[in-house]
């Protein structure tokens, strides 16, 4: 029986192999189109929202929509708890009252609901949600730029002699010791 795991173990490297060299140069190319934001504080949605660019490296479309509509849903959340309230169960609500009281712009907000855009049907995988890859990788590809772009915002930073200043402080940990947790997402 171990034999046989070997032997099936072995036959299943070379296949993903092979997959992995057929598929290398699209996936690269897929990854430079959407560059994350580098460095985000160390929530529990960080290391998921890394995932979101990894998923349409490499050409799982459902997943990488599905995981940045529920990594928008929790920067909402994020956001409404750093701003000293508990959000509601509602994403439009929490979204409208962040912009009501002048933590998100505008801007913002439609790029929050353009992710949000059809979640139930991809969470449900309802009847009505693409199938079609080239159009599941162009809603995939917007939905994941849109949340660069709400990171980029929401958690602007710069450097200064080699040290992380956060522009909106009150979204960082910052340690008494001077120090900020930080998830880097740098490939």
């Amino acid at each position: 029986m171990e034999r046989n795991n070997l032997i099936q173990q072995k036959l299943i490297e070379e296949s993903i192999k092979q997959e992995i060299e057929q598929t290398l140069s699209l996936r690269a190319q897929r990854y430079l189109k959407v560059k994350p934001h580098e460095i985000i504080p160390y929530t529990q949605f960080a290391p998921v929202s890394a995932e979101c660019n990894l998923l349409f490296r490499d050409g799982h479309y459902y997943g990488c929509i599905t995981l940045t509509q529920s990594v928008a849903e929790a920067i909402v959340r994020f956001l409404c708890r750093k701003n000293s309230w508990k959000p509601e169960k509602d994403f439009e609500n929490n979204i409208n009252k962040l912009l009501k009281r002048n933590f998100i712009s505008e801007k913002l907000k439609n790029k929050f609901l353009e992710i949000w855009k059809n979640r139930d049907d991809y969470h449900h995988l309802n009847q009505n949600i693409e199938v079609q890859r080239i159009k599941l990788e162009k809603i995939s590809y917007k939905k994941v730029l849109l949340l660069k772009e709400i990171e980029s915002e929401i958690f602007k930073f710069s450097i200064k002699n080699g040290k992380l200043i956060p522009e909106n402080k009150k979204y960082w940990e910052l340690h008494k010791n001077g120090t900020i947790p930080v998830f880097l997402k740098l490939e």
